[in-house]
């Protein structure tokens, strides 16, 4: 049997990384949530993978780029990895996702090119904002990692 290589679609390939903000209260923990300008979703500050670029300086490029983080401070141990396919133009792109976790040390700001809104939100709203599963499960370990360390971070 012949395959027609003219139906063959080539899967494209993607790597994204991003971080898991969050701050600590007085009496609670929140998360920050960001809506894309593109595709109209909530999530996580993230984006591609640059040449010569590794996974956390990708992460805190996209944070400081979307939202205008620098000063934050990466909890070490965590990393989530969120893989998914979808189409563009037709044709499948195989994305994987890291996600670190860091507290913000600054409120920010949505970059209007990029970020249509971003809140904080305490742990069940956030949950329930996020638009995508994989990503509400990376919520919950994130959220699981913080509660299991007993103290907030120094």
């Amino acid at each position: 049997m012949t395959a027609n290589w003219r139906s063959y679609k080539a899967v494209a390939e993607e790597r994204a990384a991003g971080l898991i903000l969050f701050r600590e209260g007085a009496d609670r923990r929140e998360y920050l949530i960001i809506k894309n300008r593109g595709g109209g979703h909530w999530g996580f500050p993230k984006g591609h993978v640059e040449e010569g670029e590794d996974l956390m300086a990708t992460a805190l490029r996209e944070v400081a780029e979307e939202v205008s983080i620098t000063r934050l401070r990466p909890v070490l141990g965590f990393r989530e990895r969120i893989a998914y396919r979808f189409n563009r133009e037709g044709r499948p792109v195989d994305k994987e996702v890291i996600l670190f976790l860091a507290a913000a040390e600054e409120p920010g700001a949505p970059s209007l090119g990029e970020v249509e809104a971003m809140r904080w939100l305490p742990y069940p709203a956030a949950l329930e904002q996020l638009t995508h599963a994989e990503q509400r499960e990376a919520l919950r370990r994130a959220e699981a990692f913080l509660a299991g360390r007993h103290s907030p971070p120094p």
